[in-house]
């Protein structure tokens, strides 16, 4: 039995050794970093239809109004500018501050404008004066700007499908 209690004994030691062995603690960091990048996505765009312009009858007085929306998401935090470009049928004195949209069928033009307020005071334009600027609330759901479009009365052109497009800038 004593045997036997000294081989005990000695696996106790051992275990009670190699247990102290492993007590010890050392500590050190893990350093975790990202970076976010600052960006912007045009998600949709809604165009503007005027629908029927008849420069005979209702038109001859009254503007046709209709409205589109610019859809955005952004890096929260981030300062974003909306620029609308003067479209592709533009008059040659057309600038960014006093756009001269048109739309066109054939050779015939029908001028339009775009504004940025429901009033359809503020011109929607491409350069820092008549742009939109905004702080971005965030990527989790998109920020709709409408758009405000009017064709200006009495302007006498023939009948035909009219159309223009703009080219839609988002700086961040």
């Amino acid at each position: 039995m004593n045997i036997s209690f000294r081989k005990a004994s000695l696996g106790l030691a051992l275990a009670l050794v190699a247990g102290s062995a492993f007590a010890a603690t050392v500590n050190d960091n893990l350093n975790v970093t990202a970076s976010v990048a600052s960006s912007c996505k045009i998600t949709s765009v809604n165009a503007i239809s005027f629908g029927a312009y008849d420069p005979a009858v209702a038109n001859a007085t009254t503007p046709a109004d209709a409205a589109g929306a610019i859809n955005v998401v952004c890096t929260k935090g981030g300062a974003v500018a909306i620029q609308l470009d003067q479209g592709v049928q533009a008059k040659a004195a057309s600038t960014c501050l006093a756009p001269a949209r048109q739309m066109k069928s054939g050779t015939d033009l029908l001028g339009y404008d775009v504004y940025s307020d429901t009033g359809r005071t503020t011109l929607w334009g491409c350069d820092a004066t008549n742009q939109v600027s905004f702080t971005s609330t965030g990527a989790l759901a998109p920020t709709t700007f409408a758009t405000y479009g009017r064709v200006p009365a009495g302007q006498d052109v023939p009948s035909g499908s009219y159309a223009d497009t703009i080219v839609v800038s988002v700086t961040f």
